[in-house]
């Protein structure tokens, strides 16, 4: 929550206006408060889990913050025709789901779009992409600021950017130091200069083509595997500052202690050759119980909304990022 401060004064330790901590007197005591509004595309196999990571950041505020989840009309279609989810039973998908053809008449305060097991070389060359590019254009107007995850994350920068992900030789799997790159919106408010976190993809955004974006900013980068946070950035509600448009994070902050070791597990299980996660293990040993060391990551999902409760109107109509 932002520090109140007079207009007519600068004081000598609080934030000044200009800053996104700080809020004017006279508009602090107009503000009406109303629960956030947030849109969860998951596309997740394991629903439940990804929930439950998400929600304990997201809830972490003082701020009311009101979950839709919604998945993609195909999937909810095939739910319905009686089709079983290994990873996530029909009765919890029915109950707490809704496809994402019945919310798009809504607009909301934020949107976060999951990542995927994606098994095509290219994202557009999946399955689902055309519904997925349906949500990313209807976003445009829509939603107020967008963050997405993993394949997610791969997904809005080639639809808004073209930048193509590229394919590695081998997996991207264990838990990598990160260093600040840049921060103007202060999405990153209160991390480390340098912090570890879980990082699972096959493909990598084109370094070089992000780089030569001027539209996005690096915001974390991990040296052993490129850029991992990435914001789009517009001007402040107040014309204040940098607001983030877009969040793209291509690492896993939300991750639990164990996540990686039950991908790892599972992957081992059909491939007796499968690699360790790096830098995960204590010596790298899969016998020994890794530790949590990422946890306080979590906060730029406590950031991010934050600063849409800065930027939101009251009147949620209003939200049209389109007409800035």
């Amino acid at each position: 929550m932002p520090v109140i401060v007079r207009s007519d004064a600068v004081h000598p330790f609080l934030p000044s206006l200009g800053s996104p901590n700080a809020i004017e007197m006279e508009r602090a005591n107009r503000q009406d408060i109303r629960p956030l509004e947030i849109l969860i595309i998951n596309l997740m196999a394991d629903k439940q889990t990804t929930e439950r990571q998400l929600a304990h950041w997201l809830g972490h505020t003082p701020l009311q913050v009101h979950l839709t989840f919604a998945a993609t009309d195909s999937y909810m279609d095939a739910i319905s025709r009686g089709r079983q989810s290994k990873n996530t039973s029909t009765e919890h998908i029915t109950d707490f789901y809704q496809s994402w053809s019945s919310l798009k008449h809504r607009k909301f305060d934020g949107m976060i779009i999951t990542g995927v097991n994606a098994l095509k070389p290219r994202v557009e060359e999946e399955e689902f992409w055309p519904e997925v590019e349906e949500v990313l254009r209807w976003s445009e107007t829509h939603v107020l600021s967008s963050l997405f995850l993993c394949w997610g994350a791969k997904a809005a920068l080639k639809y808004f950017y073209d930048i193509d992900s590229v394919p590695g030789d081998t997996k991207i799997f264990g838990v990598y130091d990160h260093a600040i790159v840049s921060d103007t919106t202060g999405i990153a408010f209160g991390l480390p200069d340098r912090f570890p976190t879980p990082v699972s993809r096959w493909k990598s955004p084109d370094p070089q083509a992000v780089a030569a974006c001027a539209r996005i900013e690096v915001v974390a980068h991990a040296p052993e595997v490129g850029p991992n946070i990435i914001v789009e950035s517009a001007p402040g509600a107040t014309g204040t500052g940098r607001f983030p448009l877009r969040v793209y994070i291509l690492n896993h902050p939300e991750y639990d202690a164990d996540t990686l070791k039950r991908e790892y597990t599972r992957d081992a299980t059909g491939n007796p050759d499968q690699p360790v996660p790096e830098h995960y293990f204590p010596n790298d040993d899969p016998s020994q119980t890794p530790l949590n060391l990422w946890r306080h990551i979590g906060f730029i999902y406590v950031n991010w909304i934050m600063m849409i409760y800065e930027a939101t109107p009251y009147d949620i109509e209003q939200i049209n990022p389109s007409n800035g």
